[in-house]
């Protein structure tokens, strides 16, 4: 099958979804083209930090080829579609386009499967109350009317609309007055084959020889994009209440040049700390040796893909949920401990540290129910086969 990704941003070193999706429709012989826009840093894009001169480009990445365009229009970084796709498009001649959020260039996929009915097109979705929709401008302009209007001319060509956590459901539905019967969940998958080769080869085991921890120590995971959102400070103050000399903190990732403040914040805190480790930005491969180094994930607050990651490798998960960011949908073999908004603190934190820590079989029994939720819900070898049934 050909199949036509369209997102607003694709970096080949990520484990974003699109990059998943690329990796694991190619292992199964499908032939992709990937239409992005010119962005090459992942800082850049989440602080709206545009080059326009960028220039455009192609080239070919494991397998999949790869489009980089210049917006055409940039709407105060909010509505911005690129150059016209429609001659990539009469050149990939695609079975399925696939259409990362609502982004205006889906018109023109569109018009492409309007001259070409036997292709069909779908949508994910990735805002929810949480992460959007902050403000009346955003409620009520950006997703109220203009993107409300192009979606309301793609819906009627759309074979389904994913989703990737049941509060986009609700965001779409409410904001954008789609059924629900329109849509269905796909959540946010991880890169089940990468996982099991490094675990397959102990590379955790000796990820944590080479860090000095022994097969007693206790080691949390804890990380993503370093910002205010995800209190983690307040995990901080919980190892430290803990006490627990066999406790170590590992926490991967950085933050953006606007919280650079808070970064210093983290290390006053952990200042002296000998248990708390700042490991900083990795790629994905580190990512996951010191996922199957971990005995538990630990985020406080703001949804990421690494809750994702850290189940596809079998850990267990405490997690908060700040407002809007539920995650009980990959909570079917109590392989998650879910903090609701008023607890997450330092105090409650400790409070299950304290108690999962000393109970061994229970996090056993957690780590068997996050090795189902991974086989059944977050493997990609099976999560593509439910964008590719309406072709």
């Amino acid at each position: 099958m050909k199949i036509v990704m369209l997102c607003d941003f694709f970096h080949e070193a990520l484990e974003y979804q699109e990059n998943l999706l690329a990796k694991y429709y190619v292992k199964h012989g499908h032939e992709v083209t990937i239409i992005t826009s010119t962005f090459e840093s992942v800082f850049d894009y989440y602080n709206d930090r545009h080059d326009k001169q960028a220039p455009t480009r192609s080239y070919e990445f494991q397998g999949a080829r790869v489009f980089k365009l210049r917006y055409r229009v940039n709407l105060m970084n909010r509505f911005r579609p690129f150059t016209s796709i429609g001659p990539i498009l009469d050149q990939a001649q695609p079975d399925l386009i696939y259409v990362h959020d609502i982004i205006p260039n889906m018109l023109e996929a569109v018009a492409y499967k309007k001259r070409h009915p036997n292709c069909r097109m779908i949508l994910d979705y990735h805002a929810d109350y949480s992460n959007s929709g902050k403000n009346w401008l955003s409620l009520k302009v950006l997703h109220g009317v203009l993107r409300k209007w192009v979606l309301d001319r793609a819906r009627p060509h759309l074979s389904r609309i994913f989703p990737i956590v049941p509060a986009g459901a609700t965001f779409l539905n409410e904001v954008y007055h789609v059924p629900l019967n329109e849509m269905e969940v796909l959540p946010l998958g991880a890169d089940s084959d990468l996982g099991r080769e490094i675990s397959g080869r102990s590379e955790g085991k000796a990820l944590r020889e080479r860090l000095g921890r022994t097969e007693h120590d206790l080691v949390l995971f804890t990380g993503g994009k370093l910002a205010p959102a995800k209190r983690t400070e307040l995990l901080i103050e919980a190892v430290k209440r803990l006490a627990n000399p066999a406790v170590h903190l590992y926490v991967v990732g950085e933050v953006g040049d606007a919280d650079i403040e808070y970064k210093r914040h983290l290390l006053q805190l952990s200042s002296g700390q000998e248990r708390i480790h700042f490991v900083g930005w990795l790629g994905k491969e580190d990512i996951y040796r010191y996922l199957d180094m971990a005995d538990l994930a630990v985020f406080p607050a703001s949804q990421s893909i690494l809750w994702q990651q850290a189940i596809s490798m079998g850990l267990p998960l405490v997690v908060g949920d700040s407002g809007h960011q539920d995650i009980s949908y990959l909570n079917l073999h109590n392989n998650i401990v879910i903090l609701k908004a008023g607890e997450i603190t330092a105090e409650d934190l400790t409070r299950e540290l304290r108690r999962l820590l000393g109970s061994p079989a229970v996090l056993q029994e957690m780590r068997r129910g996050a090795a189902k939720v991974a086989a059944e819900h977050l493997d990609w070898n099976h999560l593509i086969q439910r964008t590719l049934r309406f072709n």
